[in-house]
């Protein structure tokens, strides 16, 4: 192979006939989240994945360029750039939507082209001969939207793959791989691209298919391939160089990507697309909040140069991110850590029973643990305030678990480590730590953001009977069983929820009750009432009316509070009342208490509209999902009448 690539003479689509069915592209892309932090999220849990099993870390290097028309001459031959750029361009002419079409009038209209370049170190490269199945080259490259991946890997699904096209405005791709082990008749490094662009039709009668292909043309006398393949040895080398794809700076083997034409993919359109500054604030945020754990262990460094603006994420470093500091702290102080909640600043930590099922087709652990630690907040440390990031040993956060969906908010941070995650440096997994890390992985969805069993076919077909109520209990009961080591003392009352330095609870989507339930099915309720409700400024607003119901009343008060409520619909932990409107009367009052609001009539009154609002809250994340609900309360009152009526209730 080596020794017979040819340089190709363009980009290669397989002509068809114009009356077949015309095809979108790359029909996996609509199955992703189109946004950068998905782009980086995806990209370095694949990375990570091909790391060496050698003790180093991981080291990638993101790279954006900006390059104007007149400084493209060699870049634009190396990379066949007319060719492409007439394919893209019809193909824009048949895409639904935004997209390609846009960007071509991006380009025209003479905005710069962007080039992204994701250069790793001390991965396996692009393995696998054309041909074969379940290999890096088959996965990335021939069929990306397939994977070749262990069930341990963060990225088994290989949808991750994905999201170099649907990043790219041309959606075409170009790889240059050093390789760990080159195979028969290899000699790296291994260039090539792909393109995945609707059909189109270049000129009249002249129709080609969706996938394209960049490499050496002496694989359409193959047989087994009848289209391009990868170029190797001297020629990718000096290919690359052109195109700035280089890697000879670089002494260990991996794969540097060319996303042509980035664009964010938020925005198809063009409209509003960030600045290099604004990419790399976004990118470094990703990467801190996704990665954290793998780069605390030093198994991950991340650098950025974003058209000259430089930065990098390192062990040495990640401490440095306020944001995140907390979770690191728990993960590294958790093995020396107390088993119950301190000061703040202070870690604690607890191992709790994990129990799985075993493989169908063998006997595997089933007696497992995780870890379930936490640290207390400081009054400034607001980001991610009372969540749980919850991961395992991929090194890559799975997901943050607001704490009030298990009734415990307050200022802490906590995390729930699992699976390979658990093994303290330079140790061995042990047996049941490897068996929970492929449990987790089956359990997760093609987006890696939760650990699920409840209609998951792949884990319930490959596990025993009972797995798929497992997976679903991990961050729901048994990290509330972990949080409860934590957080409850033998003097607390452990009915109630626990909350460390109780902090209002953040805001939530919806409400609970309505109206209030009657005393008992002979008595009347004593008031008529009714809220509605929303969120103004990071606060609960109630906007309701209520009035006693009765025909003559001589005075009459209640006791509001707001209860946030637990995903089972039982009571969570108090919302502080901060304010209650209604129009002034002499003959009506209120007072504060306790976080309550006590509404008081010295005469009949009326009907007396209200607006009850609470403290401000925290912030709303929306990436947290679906939210709680919270509870109006009456929890006290009562109605007073004149003497010939009913009397005092």
């Amino acid at each position: 192979m080596s020794s017979g690539s040819e340089l190709p003479d363009g980009w290669w689509f397989e002509d068809q006939p114009c009356g077949r069915t015309r095809q979108p592209g790359l029909l996996q892309k609509k199955t992703v989240d189109r946004s950068i932090d998905t782009f980086v999220r995806e990209i370095l849990q694949n990375i990570t994945d091909a790391g060496l099993d050698n003790g180093d870390p991981v080291e990638v290097t993101f790279r954006l360029l900006e390059l104007d028309a007149e400084d493209r001459a060699a870049f634009d031959d190396a990379v066949c750039w007319e060719d492409l750029f007439a394919h893209a361009e019809s193909a824009g002419r048949e895409q639904d939507g935004a997209g390609i079409e846009d960007y071509i009038e991006y380009l025209e209209d003479g905005g710069p082209l962007r080039v992204l370049i994701a250069e790793e170190e001390n991965t396996t490269g692009i393995q696998g001969n054309e041909v074969d199945k379940r290999t890096d080259y088959a996965a990335l490259v021939r069929d990306p939207g397939r994977s070749n991946k262990e069930s341990s890997s963060a990225g088994r699904h290989g949808l991750g793959s994905v999201v170099l096209w649907v990043a790219s405005g041309l959606q075409s791709v170009v790889f240059n791989s050093s390789l760990a082990d080159d195979g028969p008749e290899q000699e790296s490094p291994r260039l090539v691209g792909r393109s995945f662009l609707p059909t189109h039709e270049l000129s009249e009668g002249e129709c080609y298919d969706t996938e394209g292909w960049f490499g050496s043309p002496t694989g359409l006398d193959n047989d087994q391939l009848e289209r391009p393949e990868s170029i190797w040895g001297d020629l990718a080398s000096d290919m690359a160089d052109d195109m700035l794809l280089s890697r000879s700076h670089l002494d260990s083997s991996g794969t540097s990507t060319m996303i042509l034409g980035f664009r964010d993919p938020s925005d198809p359109s063009m409209d509003d697309q960030p600045g290099p500054e604004e990419i790399l604030d976004t990118f470094e945020t990703a990467t801190i909040e996704n990665f954290w754990p793998a780069i605390s262990k030093d198994e991950l460094r991340v650098k950025f140069d974003m058209a000259g603006e430089e930065r990098q994420v390192t062990s040495d470093n990640i401490d440095d991110y306020d944001s995140i500091r907390p979770f690191v702290e728990c993960y590294e102080q958790r093995l020396d850590a107390s088993d119950s909640l301190g000061d703040p600043g202070e870690v604690a930590s607890v191992d709790v029973d994990y129990n799985i099922q075993s493989l169908k087709e063998e006997v595997t652990p089933t007696d497992g643990q995780v870890t379930v630690a936490a640290r207390k907040a400081y009054p400034h440390e607001e980001d991610f305030r009372s969540e749980i990031a919850y991961f395992r040993g991929a090194g890559m956060v799975v997901n943050y678990k607001p704490g009030r969906y298990l009734g415990f908010s307050g200022k802490y941070h906590a995390i729930l480590v699992a699976g390979e995650a658990r093994t303290p440096n330079g140790e061995d997994h042990s047996p049941a730590d490897e068996a929970v890390e492929n449990f987790l992985a089956m359990a997760e969805p093609v987006a890696h953001n939760k650990w699920y069993g409840s209609g998951n076919d792949e884990l319930q077909a490959e596990y025993e009977s009972g797995c798929a109520q497992t997976a679903d209990s991990l961050t729901t009961g048994v990290l509330r069983d972990g949080l409860a080591e934590l957080f409850y003392s033998d003097d607390i009352d452990t009915s109630k929820p626990a909350s460390p330095d109780r902090d209002i609870l953040p805001p939530t989507r919806s409400t609970k009750s309505k109206r209030p339930e009657p005393p008992g099915p002979s008595r009347a309720p004593l008031f008529e009432w009714g809220v509605t409700d929303c969120i103004e400024d990071r606060r609960w607003r109630f906007d309701g009316q209520i009035e006693p119901n009765r025909d003559l009343v001589t005075d009459w008060q209640v006791v509001i509070e707001l209860r946030a409520m637990f995903e089972d619909d039982q009571e969570a932990e108090q919302i502080p009342i901060d304010d209650i409107e209604y129009e002034e009367k002499s003959n009506l009052d209120h007072t504060y208490s306790d976080g309550r609001v006590k509404l008081t009539a010295t005469d009949d009154v009326g009907r007396v509209e209200f607006v009850v609002k609470s403290e401000q809250l925290a912030a709303v994340d929306p990436r947290l999902g679906d939210a709680t609900e919270t509870k109006f309360k009456i929890v006290d009152g009562y109605v007073s009448v004149p003497d010939d009526e009913e009397g005092s209730e």
